[in-house]
């Protein structure tokens, strides 16, 4: 192995390879505009369903409801108000609340999941016995030096073997797949599944602008090789990215979900085809429900 090939080998164990052929286009500061990011955390204030995590440059609102849903909301934005949500139904799990976690973070337990926020504004979803889901990397914006509204983007990783489902799949199916998709915002914005044998939760964005989602499947290693994670990255969002995730069997957390934002506007779970408690979801059927995460 010459200096080449360990070069690479380091890159893919730590997969810092895939970041640039993987995410083209990905977010830089224009004329006129400067990154920002959380920066460290600097304490927490905990609270019935979880609390607010308080950054150098930002804070992390979390809430976890009775019916297992959990909201996360940054810089200020809260669960209302909501063109999804009914605020009636919010009711925190006064069981969970943040404490302190490993290496300077916090997490929030419950019955349903577990979540954890590290000092730099990492948050990971894992399943109640500790299981990670989905990695969402602290948030990345651009405030113009003349001041209004910033532009926002959020990357996340999911398994390996994770595959994306929802409206808008190719054909009559809801597998996503790799790509580029809108999110109008508001009553529109649509219900996603994450699918892998680790388990499945359910993500919902709850922005009020119009942004797009870039998605991009994993793949597991083969033999020696090394697991590649699936990436989906929320781009350009108006404002500070807050959106809703439930885990569990797709059936369990659609009912977290709908629990907080009544009938949603997407076909059951036997519909949909997303079955099973984390395996490859059945052969959807050919009627494709309407895009929506909102209520009637």
């Amino acid at each position: 192995m010459d200096g080449r090939d360990l070069v690479r080998s380091v890159a893919a164990v730590t997969g810092l390879g895939q970041l640039r052929p993987r995410w083209p286009g990905r977010g830089h500061a224009a004329p006129g505009e400067r990154a920002r990011v959380p920066g460290h955390a600097l304490g927490a204030e905990p609270g019935p369903g979880g609390g607010v995590v308080r950054f150098e440059r930002s804070a992390l609102r979390v809430l976890v409801t009775t019916a297992g849903a959990v909201f996360c909301g940054w810089d200020g934005a809260e669960p209302t108000p909501s063109a999804l949500v009914r605020g009636e139904r919010l009711q925190p799990d006064v069981r969970a609340r943040l404490e302190p976690h490993t290496a300077g973070g916090w997490r929030v337990v419950s019955e349903r999941l577990t979540l954890t926020v590290s000092p730099t504004g990492t948050v990971e979803l894992c399943t109640p016995g500790g299981v990670l889901l989905r990695r969402d990397l602290p948030p990345r914006w651009w405030e113009r030096d003349g001041g209004g509204p910033a532009r926002w983007a959020r990357r996340s990783e999911v398994c390996a073997d994770a595959r994306f489902h929802g409206p808008g799949g190719h054909g009559a199916g809801l597998r996503l797949g790799d790509g580029t998709r809108p999110l109008p915002g508001g009553p529109g914005s649509p219900v996603h599944w994450v699918v892998a044998d680790a388990g499945t939760h359910l993500v919902v964005p709850d922005g009020t602008d119009t942004a797009a989602v870039c998605l991009a499947e994993g793949s597991e290693g083969a033999g020696s090789g090394h697991d590649r994670p699936g990436r989906a990255e929320l781009r350009d969002a108006g404002g500070p990215p807050r959106h809703w995730m439930a885990v569990g069997t797709p059936a369990r957390a659609l009912a977290s979900w709908t629990a907080v934002a009544g009938t949603p506007e997407v076909a059951p779970v036997s519909v949909t085809g997303v079955g099973g408690s984390g395996g490859r979801p059945a052969r959807p059927r050919t009627r494709v429900p309407p895009a929506g995460g909102g209520r009637h």
